[in-house]
């Protein structure tokens, strides 16, 4: 198999994941949104913040692969900073991590609207 051969398989199987990916993050933005608000209002957002993590690591994988680079740079800065907050022993989140969690949460609603 020559380059291009190689390249256009890798286009096509792109082109068949992408679909599947936005209506993921569809769901997920969804998610994270609910998330979002309720951390500011329960007494231990520690168990939000693990699922805020483990979906910004799953976006952080693909995102780039498929042509959303913010959107994987972002997922992994969240996902890193979240997790080092956790290994803290602060309760709250930080006005940076919640910042953070909001700059991911705008660029995913931005790639779902184009």
């Amino acid at each position: 198999m020559n380059v291009m051969q190689h390249s256009d398989i890798i286009a096509r199987k792109i082109a068949e994941i992408r679909p599947r990916f936005l209506a993921e993050l569809s769901v997920r933005l969804d998610r994270f949104d609910v998330l979002r608000d309720q951390i500011d209002t329960v007494a231990d957002p520690g168990p939000l913040l693990d699922e805020l993590m483990q979906g910004a690591h799953r976006n952080s994988g693909l995102a780039a692969t498929l042509g959303f680079h913010e959107l994987g740079q972002l997922s992994h800065r969240a996902e890193l900073a979240i997790r080092d907050h956790r290994a803290t022993a602060r309760p709250r989140p930080t006005s940076d991590l919640l910042d953070l969690i909001d700059d991911l949460l705008g660029e995913m609603a931005l790639i779902l609207q184009d």
